[in-house]
Order: structure tokens, then C-alpha cells, then sequence
């Protein structure tokens, strides 16, 4: 029995007796804050992890499942963390518009630590007059309407250049190539060009296919379960790399960032700043006695981040999805190429001005955001003070996941809604907007994402250009597996073979 004097064993025994004497005391403190009401619905607890181990490589999924069980308003124990779960229109609407300001809050994290230049940014800091005035900054100076109506230019030859990347491959005699690939380098170049008002080639600054990994690298990072942020006592151990990873993303990240700075920092005293981009927009505000808002590098830094992960990522992954279901449903890419071909024709490619009337492949994109939302959990909101919603009451510091890919694939909200048709939305009010708590890929509310417009017409005009400019087709099946991280994207590239269908010999 000399085991039972172990070190280990000691330890185990130790954290068992810690978690025993927390859960009495917090449930105590619970009980007599919460008054009649009890906690929402949800399985019990195991000591130190609590619900941890339920959470599985697709936390989504899961977190549906358990749903199913416990209800559209579910109580899970993370760690310590108490955790709510909301997966249904209604109590979304609860969460993140009655009770919008009490969970207008993020929750610290190593995401937010590493990642996010201390929670500097605008997607992770806390609620706050900080968090206001860099909210403010984003929507009323860099991602206005008419900024984002002035890079048209470049989202249209940025997708040209895609179009024409794949045509020269259809010549060369591919017999498919790897979708990826192509729609990462576009969003990457529509990002680059606006915030530093170029693109980056292999070879510079480590861009192109380097960039690319290390932009998926936080992405995937972002949404991973780090054991200390649910068990600060465990954080030491970080035993799968996750704080590592993201300090090493970190600092790449933090050296391009510095050498983009100085580049314009120097252009701009030479005067050779002709057109300027968003990094510009900054600079001057950093220079101004009169802004309200005192810009530092810092400042830059996070708001560059905020903007390679939103927008590099989540739209490319959204593009890959719509391919995906297209592919897998031919007579959607059919009925939505003759519209396109009624408002366009053949002898040209799709204009951004021309969206506006292809109301069919809105309804592709759409349904796309429905079964496939960038964020399927969001980000994760956090209470800052007890309130009762749904019945239950919800104590302070409490996280709350939104779960919209259940909500997307509720069929009391949505008739047969595993297969993707684009119909259901002909008719329909219903957007993307934060308008409607059945759709919220961009989230709502205070927290809701300041870049939509931005992403609405990446994907649109993508969808539309490759849809128009090629026939598609496959070898077998394609499949929805799917991958983990803050996006969710497809587990393994898309594989097709394109023909060119406009009636000129090549993209203009």
C-alpha cells in the first residue's frame, strides 16, 4: 500500500478535498444570492475539471447534444468557471438583448493575453470606457460605409486575380485544384492592401503561404481549451503547448507588425503616401493633439490583429463552405449562374455594383451562415452581476456561450434544416445582421462584430466571381467534416476541377 503515500496520489486527494470545500461554499453563496430561483438545467459536475471532459474535439457539437438534453438554457461547470449555454433563439434574445449590458462583458483569457496585446484590442477587452472608445474609433473611423465602399477597387481586382490564378491552372492541363489555397490568398491580399496598402509575396516579411499558416495558427489557437483559463491553480502546467504556441504566434506576429509601422512611419516623412490605408488613418490620429482617442503602436497592433483574424479567416472559410455546398447540391450553383447570367451575361465578370440585384446567391450566402457560422460559439460574453433570465437565475462572473450552429440547425426554427436550400430565404426578412436572433453569425448587440459590411462583400463578390467565371466539378462525395478553432472551417481542402464558361478567351 506504499502507493497511497505517493506524491501523485496526494495530489489528487488534495484537489478533490479543495473542490469538495469550494462547491460547498459557492453553492451556499449561490443559494442564498439567487433567493427561489435555482440554476438552469445541466449534468453534474466533476470534481476539479467539472464539465470539461464533455466538451469534445468539436465543443459545438457537443454543446448541442447536451442541449437536446438539458434544454435551450444549460448550466455546465468549466473547470471553476460557472458557464451558461444558450442555444435557441429566445434565450439568445434573452442574453444578448435584454440583458445585453450585464453581458456586454469578455472574460480573461490566454487568447485574450497572447493574442489580443493584452486584451487591447476590440473582439477581447473587457467592457469598459477603454472598450468604448476603441469601438468607437473602429466604426466611426476605419470601418465606416464609405471606407468600406473606397476599397471596392481592390476586393474587385483582388478577385480578379484570383480568377485569373485559376484559369491559368484550368490551362495548364490541372485536373483539380486545391480550393484553399486561392480564396485564403484572396482574403489575405484584400486585408493587406487595406490596412497596409499592399500585398506581401512569399519572401517578404515571411508572407504568402507562411502568413497564411500563422493567420490559421491564431485562429485555431483562439478557440482551443486551455486548461488554465477554466483551473488558474493547473495553469503552470499548460501540458499541450497552447500558451507557448500563442506567445510564438505572438511574437512573429508583434515583429511583421513593428517592421509595417515603420515602413509607413518612413513613407510618411518622405511624403510619398500617396493613397492611405487604414495604418495611415491611425498614424494621423496618433499625431493629433485634437483626437479624441490617443492612438499608440500598441493600439495599431491590436486593431491589425483584430482585423487579420476577423477578416482573413472567417470570410475564406465562409467562401469554401458556399463552394462546398454548391458542389454538393449542383442545382443550386445552376439556378444561381443563371441569375447571374440574366444580370451580367457571359462576356464579363461580376461587378461589386451588380450584387445588389442577385438575390438568389444572397440566399446561397445566407444559408451558408446558417449551417456553417464562422463562430459557431462566438466569443465568449461574461456576466457582470446576478440577473434572471429564462426563469434561472444567472450568478455574476458567469461565461456565456452563445451556440449558434445549434440555432442554425433547430428544427423547431427551421424546416429540414440539415440540407443546405438557399430557398427558405427567398421572401424572407431574415439577415445576418444582428437583426435576428435565428441568424447570428456576426453576433448582436454591444459586442456584435463592427466588420460586417466588410465581410458581407468579400464573400458575396468571391461566390458570385467563381461561380460565374467557371463550371465546377468533383470526383465523389464531398464531405462537412470540420475542424476545430474560433472559425470552424472544413477539416480537408476542396479539390475540384474548374472550366472556364464566359464567352471571352480569358479574364479581363
Amino acid at each position: 500500500m506504499a502507493w497511497l503515500n505517493s506524491p501523485a496520489v496526494e495530489l489528487v486527494f488534495s484537489l478533490i478535498f479543495l473542490w469538495t470545500i469550494y462547491r460547498f461554499v459557492t453553492t451556499r453563496k449561490s443559494k442564498n444570492n439567487q433567493g427561489e430561483l435555482g440554476l438552469p438545467p445541466g449534468p453534474r459536475p466533476w470534481p476539479v475539471i467539472g464539465n470539461l471532459h464533455l466538451l469534445g474535439s468539436l465543443p459545438h457539437k457537443s454543446l448541442a447534444e447536451l442541449g437536446n438534453k438539458y434544454g435551450p438554457i444549460m448550466f455546465l461547470r468549466l473547470g471553476s468557471v460557472p458557464t451558461v449555454v444558450a442555444s435557441s433563439p429566445a434565450m439568445a434574445k434573452e442574453f444578448l438583448k435584454t440583458h445585453d449590458l450585464i453581458f456586454a462583458n469578455r472574460p480573461p483569457s490566454a487568447t485574450g493575453k497572447y493574442l489580443a496585446c493584452e486584451r487591447r484590442d476590440v473582439a477581447q477587452a473587457p467592457y469598459g470606457e477603454y472598450w468604448r472608445q476603441m469601438r468607437k474609433l473602429c466604426t466611426i473611423e476605419l470601418l465606416t460605409a464609405k471606407r468600406t465602399d473606397s476599397f471596392r477597387w481592390v476586393r474587385e481586382e483582388e478577385v480578379r486575380a484570383m480568377v485569373r490564378s485559376l484559369w491559368e491552372e484550368s490551362e495548364k492541363g490541372v485536373r483539380c485544384v486545391d480550393l484553399r489555397k486561392p480564396i485564403s490568398s484572396l482574403t489575405l491580399n484584400i486585408i493587406c492592401r487595406m490596412f497596409a496598402g499592399r500585398t506581401y509575396s512569399d519572401h517578404e516579411l515571411g508572407g504568402g503561404k507562411w502568413f497564411l499558416q500563422m493567420v490559421a495558427e491564431i485562429m485555431h489557437l483562439s478557440g482551443v481549451i486551455v486548461v488554465g483559463d477554466f483551473i488558474p491553480s493547473l495553469a503552470f502546467l499548460d501540458w499541450r503547448g497552447y500558451c507557448r504556441r500563442m506567445q510564438d504566434a505572438r511574437k512573429v506576429f508583434d515583429e511583421f507588425f513593428d517592421k509595417l509601422i515603420d515602413e509607413h512611419v518612413e513613407r510618411r516623412r518622405s511624403k510619398k503616401s500617396d493613397d492611405p490605408d487604414i495604418v495611415d488613418v491611425l498614424l494621423d490620429m496618433a499625431e493629433s493633439e485634437t483626437a479624441e482617442i490617443q492612438v499608440s503602436r500598441i493600439h495599431i497592433k491590436a486593431i491589425i490583429m483584430d482585423m487579420l483574424s476577423a477578416g482573413v479567416e472567417t470570410s475564406a472559410t465562409t467562401i469554401e463552405w458556399a463552394m462546398t455546398e454548391m458542389l454538393r447540391n449542383p442545382q443550386v450553383m445552376e439556378r444561381a449562374q443563371q441569375e447571374i447570367e440574366l444580370e451580367v451575361g457571359r462576356d464579363r465578370i461580376v461587378r461589386e455594383s451588380d450584387l445588389v440585384n442577385l438575390d438568389y446567391l444572397r440566399c446561397v450566402v445566407k444559408e451558408t451562415f446558417r449551417l456553417h457560422p464562422p463562430a459557431p460559439l462566438l466569443i465568449p460574453h461574461e456576466s457582470t452581476q446576478g440577473c434572471n433570465v429564462g426563469g434561472y437565475y444567472i450568478p455574476p462572473k458567469t461565461r456565456l456561450l452563445v451556440n449558434v450552429w445549434a440555432i442554425g440547425r433547430d428544427e423547431s426554427v427551421w424546416e429540414d434544416p440539415l440540407e443546405f436550400k438557399p430557398e427558405r430565404f427567398i421572401g424572407s426578412s431574415i439577415d445576418v445582421k444582428g437583426h435576428h436572433f435565428e441568424m447570428l453569425s456576426f453576433g448582436t448587440g454591444r459586442r456584435q462584430c463592427p466588420g460586417i459590411a466588410m465581410g458581407l462583400s468579400v464573400v458575396h463578390l468571391a461566390v458570385a466571381q467563381l461561380i460565374h467565371c467557371f463550371h465546377w466539378s468533383v470526383e465523389g462525395d464531398l464531405d462537412r467534416d470540420e475542424e476545430c478553432g474560433l472559425t470552424v472551417p472544413r477539416k480537408f481542402p476542396i479539390f475540384a476541377l474548374p472550366s472556364w464558361r464566359l464567352t471571352t478567351n480569358e479574364p479581363p
